[in-house]
């Protein structure tokens, strides 16, 4: 059960069976997430207690032995950070598309540095703090958007 929750609810253990070792599924996790809050349409409340109770999921189920080597199976960190980033703007289509690229690239790339750098926490914890690292650049990028349609629309 372990292994399934720290893999995405299955989306890693998924992309590892039909694609093998390629990159991938640290995507595919984060974007259907990502669409399904944009279906559920929930408000911030609800957000920030799935971002909490995801923290904790993640906290509980990863293993610092299975963590150490950043395996691509494991997605859970990237709906964490995914899910800080859905705070921006329940449910609006242009924020969370904004929010989801930004953060994307920003953990693939590892840019600016700071996210490279909490990549170097050992186990776990480095695995998670990039993403939020990344999560923090996304949700600032979300939140612009959000004002700016708030003002343009």
């Amino acid at each position: 059960m372990k292994r399934f929750l720290a893999s995405g609810f299955g989306v890693g253990l998924a992309w590892q069976i039909i694609f093998g070792d390629k990159k991938g599924g640290g995507t595919l996790a984060p974007l259907l997430f990502t669409v399904l809050i944009y279906l559920l349409g929930l408000n911030i409340l609800q957000l920030f207690i799935i971002f909490l109770l995801l923290l904790l999921i993640y906290f509980l189920c990863v293993e610092d032995d299975d963590a150490n080597d950043d395996p691509s199976w494991i997605t859970l960190d990237e709906i964490v950070g995914m899910s800080l980033v859905c705070l921006a703007s329940p449910s609006k289509l242009l924020p969370l598309i904004a929010g989801f690229l930004v953060f994307r690239a920003s953990d693939i790339l590892k840019q600016p540095k700071f996210v490279a750098e909490l990549e170097n926490y050992p186990g776990k914890l480095g695995v998670l703090y990039d993403d939020l690292g990344a999560g923090l650049l996304g949700l600032l990028s979300a939140t612009i958007v959000n004002q700016v349609s708030l003002l343009s629309f």
